[in-house]
């Protein structure tokens, strides 16, 4: 089976979206550029839709199809279809006993209508499912009846997770989630659906109600009785067991589906953190405008630092030196020649409040000579006046300077200057970036939802708790079903015990051990494919493993990884020199963790022998270098068609391989990623996704993308 085109209209996410996949046998690539929330998985889903109907959807066909976008009071119910065109080969005779292989196109319909979900329960009606066959002359109509039959021969649908994968689904084989019963099992579940075992077992199944019909019918009067009880207690048995794969089936399938959940609920939950915990940041918010106002205050306490600085005499000896030093020397040479202090006019007014000079002479203001002598001394005080007001500030000048030093006060200076200036500029700077922060906080704060972040962890805990409890259930199935069957073995040993005392002549007894023969044969059948298909399967998967990590398993002195293995008890080890035993789950890195799983898918395809696409989401994701090169090199030589949903991400550091490998290449591109990861306004405004032919190395105004802006 190889896939040509799909049409997608109305599937959730998708409105109206063409996808296209190469069928050239030389480029059997198929590479999807998506990112993250961009309908990759949506795709996937829309496919198995398609193929399988309603019963294969998740959550056991409880999964609205319905576009959220749509849901309001104008849009009641939507029409929903999927479209596939493939192409199959049949083997058909040509005549006298031979035959060859004939290449046929198929287009397959499914669709439906399907009513807004109230209440979260949605309604779907009309469910139709049509398949064609395309010639050159036209198409023609596939009878309804012939259909499953079709499909089924082409991608079993006991397969469809084998062939349609996730990086992530694909872990859960080795997860250490996942007690070592239930990582067993879901190993068992994958060989058994490659080997249509689960149609041998339901045979086996059929032959047994046939022996148990028999039993029934034995009419010995000894041991009939005790036969017909024990056959009761083995249909009990058989009944308990159904039961319990039944519900084992369904747990399964819920655990499936919460981990996928988890998975996108972590990715948002990751992508709410990138912008931040609204409450841890209104909080860093509060402290850094409680830092602020700290560093206003210490700012403005070293503006008044740096005036002080400028007003003090520290620089007004700086400034003055050279002054002041050659002042002291005239103020010291006027001290020694007894000009300092020299003052007059206190002298001369002390002399006029006097009748008699201290040299004898009359200053009596009565005599004529005395008025004429004070006379000349009130001129002699006016005239002095002036000249004492300089010799006194010369003679203050003279005191104080005289014990001032002026010695480094430039240098002295200089560094308290430089001190304080620093503390400024620092503080300064503090606030400036205080500010900033404190800017693009409030931005940040402004563009996140309030408790959307707590929302989000209380459903991931809620879905943990469902997880936890899913796991319970499927732990106390797997041990009533391995108790069953102990106990089923024990009843057909007392069932055979009493057997061999029936009478002979007993025709029931006869066919009763007919069938039990033709069981015993089915069982032995069943027995030897699943130990040589387990081998082959083992085999493949450590060829394919060891190829992909670039291991050398013949140098024993080098390298960690020597050989991956399937063991009888389904369990998937790897091994280490000298034969030391690896966890796959905890001593493996990431990125060989997803190697290993996809090693055991492509081998599972491998052994299969059936040619049917595989279709992986995101299966590079947490690899680089030489593994993310090997690992994809491996993928698209062993598979017959490969088609990949791989994010930007994944593909770089691949480009080459994609140069000369990939048949097709084209991108899709969620519209409501615009403004904040898409770098141009859509021409659409309506949600969903579109798709544009750029390839792995281009880009258009469609896809191209920006990353985060950071102040």
């Amino acid at each position: 089976m190889k896939l040509i085109s799909a049409s997608i209209c109305n599937f959730r996410l998708i409105r109206n979206l063409e996808l296209d996949f190469s069928v050239d046998a030389n480029k059997p690539l198929t590479v999807i550029r998506a990112a993250n929330e961009t309908g990759k998985t949506t795709c996937q889903t829309a496919l198995i839709w398609c193929l399988y109907g309603s019963k294969s959807l998740p959550n056991r066909g409880d999964y609205s199809l319905f576009p959220s976008d749509k849901i309001g009071p104008d849009n009641k119910k939507i029409e929903v279809s999927v479209d596939i065109e493939f192409e199959l080969d049949h083997v058909v005779g040509t005549g006298k006993g031979k035959r060859q292989l004939q290449r046929t196109k198929y287009r397959m319909s499914r669709s439906c209508t399907e009513k807004a979900p109230q209440h979260g329960n949605s309604e779907r009606t009309g469910e139709a499912r049509t398949l064609w066959k395309v010639t050159s002359q036209g198409t023609t109509r596939v009878l309804d009846s012939d259909v499953p039959a079709i499909i089924e021969n082409a991608l079993p649908e006991s397969l469809k997770d084998v062939y349609f994968t996730d990086g992530d689904s694909a872990m859960s084989f080795i997860e250490a989630a996942a007690t070592q019963g239930v990582k067993r099992k879901r190993v068992t579940n994958a060989i058994e659906a490659l080997l249509g075992l689960k149609v041998l077992d339901s045979t086996i199944k059929h032959v047994s109600g046939i022996s148990s019909k028999f039993s029934q019918e034995i009419d010995n009067k000894d041991y009939a009785e005790e036969l017909i009880k024990i056959n009761d207690k083995i249909s009990g048995f058989v009944d308990d067991k159904e039961e319990a794969e039944e519900e084992l089936k369904a747990a399964e399938d819920e655990i499936k589906r919460i981990n996928k959940e988890l998975v996108a609920k972590d990715r948002e939950i990751e992508a709410a953190l990138k912008l931040g915990d609204k409450d841890k940041l209104i909080n860093d918010l509060d402290r850094i405008k409680k830092s602020t106002i700290r560093t206003e205050e210490s700012l403005k306490n070293a503006y008044k630092g740096v005036s002080k600085i400028i007003s003090s005499e520290s620089m007004s000896r700086a400034i003055l030196s050279r002054h002041l030093e050659a002042s002291k020397l005239t103020l010291n040479d006027m001290n020694r020649s007894k000009q300092l202090p020299k003052v007059n006019v206190p002298i001369l007014e002390e002399i006029i409040d006097r009748d008699l000079c201290f040299c004898g002479s009359d200053l009596s203001e009565k005599t004529i000579e005395g008025k004429e002598r004070r006379k000349r001394i009130i001129d002699s005080i006016e005239e002095s006046r002036e000249s004492d007001l300089v010799q006194e500030a010369a003679t203050s000048l003279f005191y104080q300077i005289r014990s001032v030093s002026t010695e480094g006060a430039g240098d002295k200076w200089l560094t308290e200057y430089s001190a304080q200036s620093q503390i400024l500029q620092n503080a300064d700077a503090d606030l400036n970036r205080l500010q900033v922060e404190s800017d693009s906080l409030e931005k940040v704060i402004s563009n996140i939802e309030d408790s959307h972040l707590q929302k989000l962890r209380e459903v991931r805990q809620n879905l943990n708790s469902s997880l936890l409890r899913q796991h319970q259930v499927e732990a106390t199935r797997n041990d009533l079903i391995d108790k069953t069957k102990i106990y089923l073995r024990e009843a057909n040993e007392d069932c055979e015990k009493v057997r061999k005392k029936l009478g002979k002549t007993n025709t029931s007894a006869v066919n009763w051990d007919v069938a039990n023969a033709i069981k015993t044969v089915f069982e032995k059948v069943v027995e030897r494919l699943r130990n040589d298909e387990l081998e082959k399967v083992s085999s493949e998967m450590n060829r394919i493993f060891l190829s992909m990590i670039g291991a050398d398993s013949s140098n024993s002195d080098l390298g960690l990884i020597k050989e991956a293995r399937l063991t009888e008890q389904f369990d998937i080890v790897v091994f280490g020199p000298n034969g030391h035993s690896l966890n796959p789950d905890q001593d493996l890195n990431g990125a060989s963790r997803r190697a290993i799983t996809l090693a055991f898918i492509l081998a599972l395809t491998k052994v299969s022998e059936v040619e049917a696409p595989n279709i992986i989401d995101t299966p590079l994701g947490m690899m680089a270098g030489y593994v993310k090169q090997s690992v994809l090199l491996r993928t698209i030589e062993e598979g017959s068609q490969v088609i990949l949903f791989l994010t930007h991400d994944e593909i770089n550091g691949v480009e080459e391989i994609l140069d000369s490998r990939a048949g097709l290449v084209f991108t899709l591109t969620n519209v409501g990623h615009y403004p904040k990861m898409l770098a141009n306004r859509p021409e659409t405004q309506e949600a969903g996704v579109v798709r544009c032919n750029c390839n792995h190395r281009q880009c258009c105004e469609i896809c191209e993308r920006q990353g985060v802006k950071v102040a």
